[in-house]
This record gives C-alpha cells, structure tokens and sequence, in this order.
C-alpha cells in the first residue's frame, strides 16, 4: 500500500496592486510562466466583451469588465481550482475593490496575496507616454494625468501585502514575487516565512 500523497495547496489569488504605468501587466506576463498561473486581466476581459465599434473605455465599461473578471475568477475557484491566478488590468485603488477579492478568496478556501507594484512617478509618466503610441492606450486615456487621478485618492492597503519595485531587473522583481509566494504558502502550513 503506497502512503497517502501530500495535501495539494489551495490555489493561491496573486492581486496586483498599483497605478497605471506602475509595472502590473509586466510583472504578470513574466511571473505568470515561471508559476504556472492563469492570468485575468481586467482590460483584456472588457475589450473581448465589447464589439470594437462601441468599445469606449469608460467607468460603465469598466464595471462590466471587473464584474466579469470576478465572475471568471469564482468560477475558476470553484470548479478548477489552479495552484495560481493572478489578477492585473486594475489599479485596485480602493481598499473595498481588495476586500471583494479577499472575500472571493476566503469563501474558496484560497489564498490571497497582493502585490503592490511601485515606480517613483517619474518613471510612470515616462513609461505611460511611451505607451501613447498604441492608440488603444489614448481611446482608454491611460496617460499621466489618469495616473495622477488615481494617486491622488489611492487608499493606504490595509491587508498584509507585499511591495514590488518595478524599476529593478526583472530577475529580482521575480525573486521577490516567489519570495512573497513562499511565505504566504509557509505561512498556511504552520512554518515561518
């Protein structure tokens, strides 16, 4: 008779936190091969919802793209629960947007950690106005002054989380990233992280 294999993990719910231009959808597309996780990506979601010819980037179609990203992300949680699934495409400014993943992640016995990407605002403005030469970027005004916007009524993170600093190399933003995982994953298991 063979021993009875290890418990599997509960998935784990990668939140990523932080202004537009911060970092977020780079750190996911570089994370997300090296953790086997599935991506959920907000504007990718409400730009496939939408037919291009009324695709205007507004709150409204915001909204619907959000709801949609949590009606994805209960249903992954609970039929298919994946070892990891990040969520991106949203500033997540608000401490009530965390609490509605947090609470998501609770009812599915997941894990939750949040990851607060940051850059000096300098470094923002700079990679949002490169980013104007794609005109999906000027259709959803995602340039510095949206930025600002949101930094100026961002909320404090009021849930343990972890900060990424996006202005260094990729490899130590990744080893941060599996750092953070490891401790959150230590910590479920009664070790220390």
């Amino acid at each position: 008779m063979s021993p009875p294999s290890p418990p599997r993990s509960p998935p784990l719910v990668i939140l990523l936190v932080g202004l537009p231009g911060a970092g977020k959808t780079t750190l996911a597309r570089a994370l997300a091969p090296r953790i086997d996780a599935v991506v959920l990506n907000r504007d990718d979601i409400r730009d496939a919802i939408f037919p291009e010819a009324f695709l205007d980037y507004s709150a409204a179609q915001n909204e619907v793209g959000t709801d949609a990203l949590l009606g994805v992300l209960t249903y992954l949680l609970r039929h298919k629960q994946p070892g990891f699934v990040i969520v991106d495409g949203k500033p997540f400014s608000r401490k009530a947007e965390i609490a509605v993943v947090k609470a998501l992640a609770e009812t599915h016995a997941a894990d939750l950690l949040v990851l607060h990407c940051v850059a000096p605002p300098e470094i923002i403005e700079g990679r949002l106005r490169h980013g104007l030469a794609d005109p999906r970027n000027v259709r959803a005004q995602r340039d510095p002054e949206k930025a600002a916007r949101i930094g100026r009524v961002f909320e404090a993170i009021d849930v343990p989380h972890a900060v990424i600093d996006t202005t260094v190399p990729m490899p130590d933003m990744l080893a941060r990233c599996i750092a953070a995982i490891e401790a959150v994953r230590a910590g479920r298991s009664g070790g220390k992280g």
